[in-house]
């Protein structure tokens, strides 16, 4: 006989699209106004998880079942992101719209301003960067007459995003998984790759992808619900250039958005609730607005 396969939060969801699964708890909610009343000081609605760039399940599984033991009552969107996304941004947004589509459901009963935010989106480098930027775009392209074209009011954490195009990050970016032999062997393919890709953008003949879901998350066009972000961050990461978030927090600040910044030390790409698991929760639970984090 074959050995079983053991279930892990993300087999429990429920594939919409390749890169788009959702996941409702046993006990979902209906939220009618009575239960609305009763959970919505308490948890999120919908948290949607916009993973980084080929992040494997058993990774971004330690994130789902921690929001499932915080918020046992939320729904869960998890968009994935893969190296072709980032090559081929216009096959992003096909599966955005199934995604577009879950939170409009989701959100068919309208929220009451006295409530705590009831859409929570945990934002993952650039590839969840990615996502989340079509998804403005996809949530505003199948607006009714009468619906909303920006998400509805939610809270945003960006871990380790988001960034602006630079040939080293772009290299370092492809050689991950590489050993340190092939990195040396690959360099000089890679950088005159990153050279000719960086000129390709400067004379528009490819578009900066980056920059452009970068800025979107600055437009209150599509983002204009948002009530407050932090940034988790670290001048130890490799891909992402730390004085670039700080650039894209304080632009945020400028226009008029709540923002936070959560400076971590010693920690790598992705890997700041590694350093520190405690701190990491908390700072979540702070932005949702738990009452028992707040300062």
């Amino acid at each position: 006989m074959a050995p079983a396969v053991e279930a892990t939060p993300i087999s429990r969801f429920d594939v919409l699209d390749p890169f788009v699964c959702l996941y409702q708890p046993p006990d979902a909610p209906s939220f009618s106004h009575s239960s609305l009343s009763k959970i919505a000081h308490q948890q999120p609605r919908l948290i949607i998880v916009a993973s980084w760039t080929s992040a494997k399940d058993v990774h971004i599984a330690k994130y789902i079942a921690k929001y499932q033991a915080l918020y046992p009552g939320a729904q869960i969107l998890l968009l994935k992101s893969t190296m072709n996304h980032i090559i081929r941004p216009s096959s992003i947004g096909p599966s955005m719209k199934h995604a577009a589509s879950v939170v409009r459901s989701a959100f068919r009963t309208p929220m009451s301003t006295s409530f705590s935010p009831q859409l929570l989106i945990h934002v993952f480098s650039n590839g969840g960067s990615s996502s989340i930027a079509n998804l403005y775009e996809q949530y505003a392209s199948i607006a009714g007459p009468d619906d909303e074209k920006s998400l509805p009011p939610h809270v945003t954490i960006f871990d380790s995003s988001p960034s602006d195009y630079s040939i080293s990050h772009a290299v370092t970016f492809v050689s991950v998984g590489l050993s340190t032999v092939q990195r040396l062997i690959a360099a000089p393919f890679l950088y005159a790759w990153a050279v000719v890709w960086s000129a390709s953008m400067a004379l528009g003949i490819l578009p900066d992808s980056l920059g452009n879901w970068s800025k979107a998350h600055n437009h209150h066009t599509g983002n204009g619900a948002e009530m407050r972000r932090v940034y988790i961050y670290s001048p130890s990461d490799a891909l992402i250039d730390y004085k670039g978030v700080e650039a894209h927090a304080a632009e945020a600040k400028a226009k008029g958005f709540s923002v936070e910044l959560e400076k971590y030390e010693g920690s790598a790409h992705v890997a700041h609730l590694r350093k520190d698991e405690t701190r990491y929760w908390d700072i979540v639970r702070k932005i949702v607005g738990d009452s028992g984090v707040l300062a």
